[in-house]
């Protein structure tokens, strides 16, 4: 079967994003002293991280036994619902990590701006929380 040349770097390109894992998950480092070496008690999150497709790098609390979470701090996304975060390989949860949706788009967007720079939504791919 032949290809039509136009659709030749389509198809090229297709087989390559079949072949790459999401990097949901992967390991990532912050620039804050610290936050990388030890367990803290609340999420961390920081934008910018180049390492992620998402550039979202989330260091979270240690999770509970028994998870599937590799990396402490790790690559996140926004979500929507757990399948969003590969739940199974990754063992991470889609939940709120940031601030409460109603908050953020209640301030001013140049308040926003200022102290939240570009984060727009609550909801992330995080490791469960100790019960």
């Amino acid at each position: 079967m032949r290809f039509p040349r136009s659709l030749a770097p389509v198809a090229l390109l297709l087989a390559l994003a079949g072949c790459q894992e999401a990097d949901v998950g992967q390991k990532c480092a912050f620039d804050l002293p610290g936050i990388d070496e030890g367990n803290v008690a609340a999420d961390y999150l920081e934008t910018g991280r180049a390492e992620c497709e998402n550039l979202v790098c989330i260091k979270s609390p240690p999770p509970p036994a028994g998870s599937k979470v590799k990396n402490n701090p790790y690559c996140s996304k926004p979500c929507v619902s757990n399948s969003d975060c590969a739940e199974g390989q990754t063992g991470l949860q889609c939940r709120a990590v940031v601030l409460d949706p109603t908050f953020i788009n209640s301030l001013p967007a140049d308040v926003r701006k200022l102290y939240l720079g570009d984060i727009q939504f609550s909801n992330y791919c995080a490791a469960p929380l100790p019960q």
